[in-house]
């Protein structure tokens, strides 16, 4: 996703309350694409929804919910 997705994709599980984070990072992978790491608390199930209508992704790593674009 490229970094205003990214950014908005953020503010949205904000508005919505499905995260709470103590750390995120954005991380970019190639030229204009960029995947999200979060830290914190959030509600999985809600954002694993939120994600397949936008056809995006998500994988956990160590204590990060990484975001990104297949």
């Amino acid at each position: 996703m490229n970094r205003r997705e990214a950014i908005a994709l953020l503010s949205e599980f904000s508005a919505n309350q499905f995260l709470n984070p103590n750390l995120v990072l954005l991380e970019k992978r190639e030229p204009d694409r960029y995947r999200l790491q979060i830290r914190g608390d959030y509600n999985r199930q809600s954002i694993v929804a939120c994600l397949r209508k936008k056809h995006l992704s998500s994988e956990m790593s160590n204590d990060y919910l990484i975001v990104f674009k297949p």
